[in-house]
């Protein structure tokens, strides 16, 4: 043991916890912490502009990477800030370590007029985290620290919080630091893991319904080998694009909403659901197809059966329930599923060939994107019209390269999120693809990508409106009310922050993403342009 502060504790306990990254502002409650920051060289501080853009650069980095990403907020206002990034994680399933700064302890909660009290920021925190906790003694921040980490390693990847009043930061105490540890996810019942298999093998018209906790648990190797040896279809959901290659034979994609699709899946005898939830969303208000016989693996063990029937659930990890499952299969030879096969192959080209013919201005728009983009581009959208198209039919080749904020839906997610992405893989290319009103929610992290020297171009769709809602608006009510936006000229605003602005048609934006790739500094993309809705092929 050694005698320390509780923000050298801090410190020392994310150096050896292995973190390389913190994102942040400094403040007054947490002064104490950056002047000890600022005295070693092995985790990056990055600077934001706002406390909600160090939520989302962490949710980046963490989607990109794997691993948890850490955020650093003073007290009262500035944590707040953060609570809108925290609550996303926490719908989306992202690792977030919040390491949060507190008034004095013998104050709290008295409502006595002291510098950035809130009523409950614990409370608060506490319902936008899977786990929480508010250290009294320096001696108490290593071991909070590490089991907020493992917390993280062993449930669903939801944020945890350690709160830390000022007052314990600048204590001093003797202090055991705790090294980096790997705690295994759980993986299954064995016996439960054989059942599926054998279901599986025996199955005629089986489909893999793959969700977001197979790409967080990196199981994208495993669910391909799983399709491919025993010749299943796969169907994708917003959260899983990329988990398999999204030009693979196997994969239907994420077009469950579609007629096609669901007669096609309306034939299936087993579905094999791996890390996923049936959301709202994504099973079209719970109207999906899932036939009866439905196995469902997810790590939260609440979620099998959840929302449609389950014949047998099994707590697990996706990574090691998708090994295991190859493992017991290996000997049960390929199944003749061709005719099954192309079937899905059919109804999934029937779906995109309507819709390039229906919507030709979206559909070219997301091929242009696409063609500009090399298949390891990371792209970060945000959920306005053309994100809304995305998600269904811009095609992604490798995991961790679709970022989505889709459980809370944030708008403002894209640019940051883009920018945390980049800090953490610098040689791959990153975009950001987003609308005029979202972008303006969190557009001052432009300065922040400019200070930090981070080539992200942001491509922002504008049509001078919150398009999707004056759409809805039209259609329901026949008025455009209170949707339509004073936009500043984007090519001049990036040009003030010393990015590089420039504008393309539906026509050039294919060479304008190119030529703003092989830029050296951050840059902006304006597409004046309306779009509509998905449509849906009945």
């Amino acid at each position: 043991m050694a005698v320390m502060s509780g923000s050298e504790a801090v410190v020392q306990s994310l150096i050896a916890e292995g973190v390389e990254h913190v994102f942040g502002i400094p403040g007054y409650h947490s002064e104490h912490l950056y002047g000890r920051l600022m005295k070693q060289d092995k985790i990056r501080h990055v600077l934001v502009r706002h406390e909600q853009g160090a939520g989302y650069m962490a949710i980046g980095a963490a989607q990109v990477t794997g691993r948890p990403a850490t955020i650093l907020s003073t007290a009262g206002p500035g944590a707040l800030n953060a609570a809108t990034p925290m609550g996303e994680a926490y719908g989306d399933g992202v690792p977030i370590l919040n390491i949060m700064a507190e008034d004095m302890s013998p104050h709290l909660y008295q409502d006595r007029g002291i510098v950035h009290e809130s009523k409950d920021q614990f409370g608060v925190f506490s319902r936008l985290s899977q786990w929480s906790q508010q250290t009294s003694s320096p001696s108490e921040i290593p071991s909070a620290i590490h089991e907020g980490l493992r917390q993280m390693q062993v449930n669903r990847p939801r944020p945890v919080v350690v709160e830390i009043p000022i007052d314990v930061f600048q204590a001093d105490a003797e202090v055991e630091l705790m090294a980096a540890e790997t705690h295994e996810p759980p993986a299954g019942n064995p016996s439960d893991l054989e059942r599926i298999a054998g279901i599986l093998a025996k199955a005629e018209r089986p489909l893999i319904w793959a969700g977001g906790g197979v790409i967080r648990a990196g199981a994208g190797r495993q669910l391909t080998a799983l399709a491919e040896q025993l010749q299943i279809p796969v169907l994708l959901t917003t959260t899983s694009k990329g988990a398999i290659p999204e030009d693979h034979p196997l994969v239907i994609g994420n077009l469950s909403q579609h007629g096609p699709v669901r007669r096609f899946m309306e034939q299936a005898d087993v579905m094999l659901a791996v890390g996923a939830r049936f959301s709202y969303l994504s099973s079209g208000k719970w109207t999906l197809p899932v036939p009866k016989r439905l196995l469902h693996i997810d790590i939260d063990p609440t979620q099998p059966g959840k929302n449609f029937p389950a014949e047998l659930g099994v707590h697990a990890d996706a990574k090691l329930a998708l090994t295991a499952l190859v493992t017991a299969t290996a000997d049960a030879g390929t199944p003749d599923h061709d005719q099954w096969i192309a079937q899905g192959q059919s109804a999934r080209e029937e779906v995109r060939a309507e819709l390039a013919q229906r919507a030709p201005l979206e559909w070219g728009l997301m091929k242009s994107i696409r063609n500009a983009l090399p298949k390891d581009a990371i792209v970060a959208c945000d959920p306005h019209l053309l994100g809304y198209w995305s998600r269904e039919h811009l095609p992604f080749y490798q995991p961790r390269t679709w970022l989505y904020g889709l459980a809370f839906g944030t708008l403002g997610y894209s640019y940051p999120v883009a920018l945390g992405a980049k800090i953490v893989a610098p040689n791959q290319p990153v975009v950001s693809l987003t609308g005029d009103g979202g972008f303006l929610f969190t557009a001052q992290e432009m300065s922040t990508a400019v200070q930090q020297g981070l080539n992200v171009p942001v491509i922002i769709m504008n049509d001078n409106a919150y398009g999707a809602i004056k759409e809805d608006f039209v259609r329901d009510y026949n008025n455009a009310y209170e949707v339509d936006l004073h936009n500043p000229d984007f090519v001049k605003y990036a040009e003030a922050f010393g990015a590089v602005g420039l504008r393309a048609t539906p026509e050039t934006l294919e060479s304008t993403i190119r030529e703003a790739l092989e830029l050296d500094r951050p840059s902006l993309i304006d597409v004046p342009v309306n779009l509509q809705r998905p449509l849906q092929v009945t």
